[in-house]
């Protein structure tokens, strides 16, 4: 049986600071391998949606 999903804990004083410049950082200078796997992940799903379409 599944473990039931807890909250995602509030965070507080230098983690939350470390967390916003992290978020700043990546919206600035965006990581370009994760760029990449996201852009390979829309292709992916393109190519199947269109191959869905063409069996019905």
């Amino acid at each position: 049986m599944a473990k039931p999903i807890e909250p995602t804990p509030t965070l507080r004083g230098k983690d939350a600071i470390r967390f916003i410049q992290n978020m700043i950082k990546e919206e600035r200078n965006p990581n370009p391998r994760r760029i990449a796997l996201l852009k390979r992940a829309d292709k992916l799903k393109i190519e199947e949606s269109s191959e869905l379409r063409l069996d019905a």
